[in-house]
């Protein structure tokens, strides 16, 4: 029974991790350049991929900042959580 749980805790835990490293705003490729880019809402289809609270690099501050996704354009550094930067980021500073 005991094992059960844990395994099902270890499931839960995987879920959440890749969870945050992938959402609707997410570009397919990122980089830790460019500075911050919200994008724009000019179309219907933009709104299926606003984001509230997305993530951006600055170079200048050497950490995440948090911004808004407007949903279309932007540049590619934009990530889906504050993890997800620094793991990618913070390193090659």
């Amino acid at each position: 029974m005991k094992f059960i749980l844990v395994l099902a805790c270890l499931a839960l835990y995987v879920a959440y991790t890749s969870a945050q490293d992938n959402c609707i705003g997410r570009p397919v490729f990122q980089v830790c350049t460019g500075g911050r880019d919200e994008g724009h809402n000019r179309s219907r289809r933009c709104a299926v991929r606003f984001m509230r609270e997305m993530w951006w690099y600055n170079a200048r501050a050497r950490d995440c900042q948090k911004m808004r996704y407007l949903g279309c354009g932007g540049n590619n550094n934009r990530y889906c959580s504050l993890a997800s930067c620094r793991r990618k980021c913070r390193r090659r500073s």
